[in-house]
């Protein structure tokens, strides 16, 4: 049996080069299962128009603020999860301590199996194709897309996306 994670890997003090998104270890995700159960999130959204986004860096710097300012900051643990709800609306789900006024709280259940990609987001399709195929040899449906800040990418040097698919139980 594959070992499940209950919570996501620390982020190290060294790590947080940019003050935005910290440095991402993809070794720490690729091919590993998470169960996100016990992790609280909130939920903001962003506008897309035929999936590029029109607001994301506000939308996202305005919901991490709205997270610090509450007290409900997780310091030794990042994650944002987002995904396409449509070509027009794209949902953030922020790992935080607990509820934020003015943010729907959101469960994420199940076990998820995740996979890194790293490159230029127009290779999403390919990518996508790749880990769906992994998935439907395990009987799962199409997996759940989640990726990492551009503006950080261009820093680090790479954009890694991750795809997390929906074991079945």
């Amino acid at each position: 049996m594959t070992h499940v994670h209950h919570s996501i890997p620390p982020v190290l003090e060294e790590d947080k080069g940019t003050g935005c998104c910290p440095v991402f270890h993809p070794e720490h995700y690729e091919s590993q299962i998470f169960d996100f159960s016990d992790l609280h999130f909130i939920t903001s959204n962003t506008k897309r128009l035929a999936y590029v986004p029109l607001n994301m860096d506000k939308v996202l710097t305005k919901t991490q603020a709205d997270i610090e300012a509450s007290g409900q900051e997780i310091t030794d643990r990042y994650l944002i999860l987002s995904q396409d709800v449509s070509p027009f609306k794209c949902e953030h789900h922020f790992i935080t301590k607990g509820p934020v006024a003015h943010y729907d709280d959101k469960v994420i259940q199940g076990r998820y199996l995740a996979k890194v990609y790293d490159g230029d987001f127009k290779e999403m399709g390919k990518w996508h194709k790749d880990f769906s195929e992994a998935l439907k040899a395990q009987g799962t449906p199409k997996p759940n897309i989640y990726t990492f800040c551009p503006n950080c990418a261009k820093v680090y040097g790479h954009n890694y996306v991750i795809l997390f698919g929906e074991l079945e139980q």
